[in-house]
């Protein structure tokens, strides 16, 4: 059962708004001013954005954001600067008429774990400054190339002027720059034309909620949130209750029940309720939850 401690929430973002502005807009409607998002989406892009509410921010770290289900649709014949369709057209190619064999033929070659560059227009910080503002200033950005996972590249289909897919990647990949890499292998100019992300880690489109749902349901958008055993990725330590007693007031020695536990974060867990998130060997407290979660 949920508490006044808040949880998460599956929020369907809509195209046309920043992730951030969605925060806002959730913040303003349900009445709770602690609001936090995972897994950052352009403001073109429509889908998932996984939200923590109250409490729950502090558990933003510990979610599993993997892995990423992205649908998207390609336009070929032009590039644009920003590798959507927000951009200005920087570069053109005559549009040929691929096939699905050649269209996956060249979406192997992206697959697996590789180097991808990122897009010069981006929220990645170079020397403190979010690179689209960089840009913005008349700056020539050079990203650096970042390790990518890519599961797996599918379900494309031929469209009437480009192509869609679906791809399952890890976390850090920009489909901006697949497409671009995808276009390049065919000696093709494209951009991405329009995106929605389909899952993120636990937190999936079938089961997600439209913000015009929560902005209607004001303060009683609360019933949408979610418990912290539904997405929370870490193993669970259960503790007695005079362990309790002493983990609640950050008593270091209560770890000591921790000693045969193998390393790394765990939660600790008293009558189905979220307790502590600790870290070790050594074992030390990363949040002490003071509220009923």
């Amino acid at each position: 059962m949920l508490s006044v401690a808040e949880g998460f929430l599956n929020l369907w973002k809509p195209p046309g708004i920043s992730s951030h502005e969605a925060v806002a807009r959730v913040r303003r409607a349900t009445g709770i001013s602690r609001v936090g998002h995972a897994g950052t989406l352009d403001p073109g892009a429509a889908g998932v954005l996984p939200l923590a509410l109250g409490a729950f921010t502090r558990l933003l770290p510990y979610l599993c954001l993997t892995p990423k289900v992205y649908r998207a649709e390609v336009r070929s014949g032009t590039l644009t600067w920003t590798g959507d369709a927000d951009g200005e057209i920087s570069a053109r190619s005559p549009q040929w008429s691929w096939t699905v064999e050649q269209l996956a033929w060249a979406a192997h070659w992206l697959e697996g774990r590789a180097w991808q560059v990122p897009p010069q227009v981006s929220a990645l910080k170079i020397k403190g400054l979010r690179q689209y503002r960089a840009v913005r200033r008349g700056a020539v950005v050079w990203p650096q190339p970042r390790r990518v996972d890519i599961a797996r590249i599918g379900d494309i289909s031929v469209t009437a002027d480009g192509w869609s897919f679906r791809a399952e990647v890890g976390s850090g990949t920009y489909i901006r720059a697949l497409v671009r890499d995808w276009a390049v292998i065919l000696g093709q100019a494209a951009h991405l034309a329009a995106l929605a992300r389909e899952r993120v880690g636990s937190f999936d489109q079938s089961d997600s909620v439209a913000l015009e749902q929560i902005e209607e349901a004001g303060s009683r958008g609360r019933l949408f949130l979610r418990d912290w055993q539904q997405h929370l990725s870490l193993p669970v330590s259960r503790i007695t209750e005079d362990v309790f007693l002493r983990v609640v007031h950050g008593d270091l020695r209560a770890l000591g029940s921790l000693r045969d536990e193998p390393p790394g974060a765990r939660a600790l867990v008293f009558q189905e309720r979220l307790v502590a998130i600790v870290d070790g060997p050594p074992w030390r407290y990363r949040a002490v939850f003071g509220e009923v979660i």
